[in-house]
């Protein structure tokens, strides 16, 4: 569903056209009272984690944003920070640590972390000591067992097999890569250029380093996709027999995401043929061998997802769809999204003031989208083109 926000207000003594204008009289602001919506989130966020707190054995989960890249993508609608010094990058995990206690400190430590997911930017932008520090840290304010289902997203462009050894070392299991498009044309487009024989190499390595399961990301909607073009790519990225194939569609925000005014408005195609490309896309996998266990995201028939919705306790949260039982999603970093009982939570995300928020000891919880006192029945899984996110991971 597209919203459209439109004026609602005209300032006082704004000038109108026409001999009958009406006047308009300059009036002094009244003074605002009561909490902001930010306040108010943040009481909302407290009141759910009391929640969590209430049940000090229940498990959680944790998704983890770290908001850097090497470029800006022409298409993400993220708010990443390109090429920054290893000192900002100390600073930002620092606070994500920080952060962490600050969260400890409400829901308690003793409880187990279902669910780890690092990414929304690339988390290979973080060093080695970094990558320890932060996850080290983590598992001193919870415990994280050896099955945990740990997931990070890279950029296959800049991670290395150093990587993916320590990564797998610390427990990540699941590798997501961001391919996008393999068309030249595309990547052209888009200003994200790699070659498919990289993504190969990339997956490659991975599954040496003890990887379980590869995630390649496609998206739809681009410039300059056409059918042709698209069935060359899901070739290729069929040939390198990934564990796991996610789809997501562009959404051309310019006004909004202002990254997005260099790409150009008229390649993009079509509803219908953003149609083809995804009706395609279903056909060639699924007869590649893959499971749709809903309209974007198709696996082998051994993966757990597979198994899990065989079972009827396939779920899916701000993450991924998922295996685990039913936690609480904790958000972590300038920008994270949590969820908790079906509400939403979301961090500030810029970055100066989400850090200054956990440095003050706050939470920076600035917005709540709070799920009805009974919410219904958990709907079930979509299928259909309209379903496909306008996200990006990776």
């Amino acid at each position: 569903m597209r919203l459209s926000l439109k004026p609602f207000w005209r300032r006082g003594g704004q000038a109108s056209d026409g001999a009958d204008a009406p006047a308009f009289v300059d009036t002094v602001p009244m003074p605002i009272t009561g909490p902001t919506p930010a306040q108010r989130a943040a009481e909302q966020y407290e009141h759910a984690l009391a929640r969590v707190a209430a049940d000090p054995s229940a498990p959680i989960a944790m998704a983890a944003a770290i908001p850097f890249c090497a470029a800006h993508c022409l298409y993400c609608e993220r708010e990443i920070h390109v090429a920054q010094p290893a000192e900002v990058i100390d600073a930002y995990v620092g606070a994500l640590l920080a952060e962490a206690r600050l969260l400890a400190g409400r829901i308690g430590t003793q409880r187990d972390v279902l669910q780890l997911h690092l990414g929304g930017g690339s988390a290979n932008e973080l060093g080695e000591v970094q990558l320890v520090r932060l996850v080290a840290g983590l598992q001193e304010a919870w415990r994280m067992p050896a099955e945990a289902e740990m997931s990070v997203e890279c950029d296959p462009r800049r991670v290395s097999q150093g990587h993916f050894d320590l990564l797998r070392g610390l427990g990540f299991r699941q590798a997501s890569l961001g391919v996008v498009d393999l068309d030249p044309a595309v990547q052209q487009a888009i200003g994200r250029r790699h070659s498919h024989a990289l993504i190969d190499d990339v997956c490659q390595v991975a599954r040496e380093s003890g990887f379980e399961r590869i995630n390649l990301e496609l998206m739809i909607g681009l410039p300059m996709q056409t059918v042709p073009r698209w069935r060359a790519t899901l070739e290729r990225v069929i040939a390198m027999a990934p564990d796991r194939v996610a789809l997501a569609r562009y959404h051309h925000h310019p006004q909004r995401v202002p990254v997005q005014r260099a790409l150009d408005a008229s390649a993009l195609p079509d509803d219908a043929t953003c149609r083809d490309l995804w009706a395609l896309s279903a056909e060639m996998l699924c007869e590649a061998g893959y499971e749709a266990i809903g309209a974007d995201q198709f696996v082998l028939p051994d993966d757990e997802l597979a198994l899990a919705l065989q079972r009827g306790e396939l779920r899916r949260n701000l993450v991924s769809y998922t295996a685990t039982p039913n936690a609480a999603l904790l958000g972590l970093g300038a920008g994270a999204v949590g969820e908790i009982g079906g509400s939403l939570f979301w961090s500030e995300a810029a970055l100066p003031l989400w850090q200054r928020s956990v440095g003050e000891g706050r939470l920076a919880v600035v917005r709540a989208q709070i799920a009805p006192a009974a919410p219904s029945a958990a709907a079930p899984l979509e299928r259909g083109f309209e379903s496909l996110a306008p996200r990006w991971l990776s």
